[in-house]
């Protein structure tokens, strides 16, 4: 009894059963870590599959919010008040896109209307019978359009017939969608107010399971930031630049309304596969049209010297200034930006001009890392 009693003290002191004890518990923590990294990839398909339909609107509402983060951070320094400075910088951004945007498409749509059906009037019999107002757009349309070649006029009366279709059919659609639309809209700016107000915390919580080093994980997101700030600052500073220099060529070649059309081509220009030349390009026609049918050789000339503009200047900074600023500040090669993009937006829509640069960016800055790390065992394996 007592042999047996020694035995078993020997065991205690050496610490043989404690040690076993320590080696199931770890080996209990590996598989709850092993059971949770499923949990989440299951869950994470899940999640993925339930916010597929809307991800186009998540993105935007991220890419918006990203876009106004310095002014949310201006404005929380001076209220030191998360949640107002949160709510007032959404209600802020709310107002600065949706009034410009309806204020234009209302006096956009007034003035297409009221030119398709003066159009349409001229080529019956050359009268008029719906006042222009001064700054609307069928003041030039020509008046002697009854004269034209009886197959020419034939052809712009079922364009016009078409055109009407067209309008009216988009017209009924976008009224059909409008709930839809707000409901939308109001994804978004849900969306950029809590980024307002815990998008830090959120970013920290990533952070902390992410299964890299601090220092990688800080070139992981110093590449992200350089990457998105160019892509989105690059085409906004560009877009701006662009309406204001057609702007400029919409007063000076004589071109009615052009702040609404300045402001219409900055839309169009942050439009991937859109760009100014969709409103210099008709105008400059409907100018040298105007003035071939009207017998103005001058209203001819300033709608050729329209053309030339847009085509030289407008456009022209585009294929310059663009290409280089996303590539120099995201510091990765032009082809794989304008892969980025391209596949971006064939993938994702709108939303992969922004997306698909950053994608693209990342995957060489995560394979940098990688060989940073292959580096860095080398020498401590040697």
């Amino acid at each position: 009894m007592a042999k047996f009693i020694g035995v078993q003290l020997r065991k205690t002191l050496s610490g043989k059963p404690g040690k076993r004890r320590d080696k199931a518990r770890v080996g209990n923590i590996k598989l709850t870590v092993r059971y949770s990294v499923v949990l989440v990839v299951i869950f994470g398909f899940l999640a993925a599959l339930v916010i597929s339909s809307i991800f186009r609107t998540i993105v935007a509402g991220l890419i918006i919010s990203y876009i106004f983060y310095p002014a949310y951070r201006f404005v929380n320094s001076r209220l030191k008040m998360r949640t107002v400075s949160a709510l007032l910088v959404t209600v802020v951004v709310l107002l600065l896109i949706t009034v410009p945007a309806f204020f234009v498409t209302n006096k956009l749509s007034t003035e297409v209307s009221v030119a398709f059906v003066v159009t349409k009037q001229y080529l019956e019999g050359g009268t008029q019978s719906v006042a222009c107002n001064k700054d609307a757009l069928c003041k030039l349309v020509p008046e002697n359009l009854k004269d034209l070649n009886p197959k020419l006029k034939a052809s712009l009366t079922n364009t016009l017939g078409k055109g009407t279709e067209f309008i009216v059919k988009k017209t009924t659609e976008a009224i059909l969608s409008l709930p839809g639309i707000v409901l939308h809209l109001f994804m978004v700016f849900f969306i950029m107010y809590y980024v307002f107000k815990d998008g830090a915390r959120f970013v920290d919580k990533i952070k902390v399971g992410f299964p890299l080093k601090k220092h990688r994980q800080d070139a992981l997101i110093w590449q992200f930031n350089q990457v998105a700030s160019a892509v989105i600052y690059g085409t906004v500073i560009v877009a701006i630049l662009q309406a204001v220099l057609a702007g400029i060529g919409f007063y000076l070649f004589g071109m009615p309304s052009p702040i609404i059309w300045s402001i219409v081509t900055l839309i169009v220009s942050l439009v991937p596969f859109l760009g100014p030349f969709t409103v210099w390009l008709p105008a400059s026609a409907l100018l040298m049209l105007n003035g071939y049918y009207s017998g103005d050789n001058l209203v001819f000339l300033r709608g050729l010297g329209l053309f030339l503009y847009g085509l030289l200047i407008v456009s022209g900074i585009d294929n310059v200034l663009k290409p280089r600023i996303i590539a120099k500040k995201a510091r990765i090669h032009p082809a794989l930006v304008f892969l980025g993009i391209i596949g971006g937006v064939n993938l994702f829509g709108i939303v992969g001009f922004i997306i698909g640069p950053v994608i693209i960016a990342m995957l060489v800055t995560a394979y940098e890392t990688y060989l940073q790390g292959r580096a860095e065992e080398k020498p401590a394996e040697q």
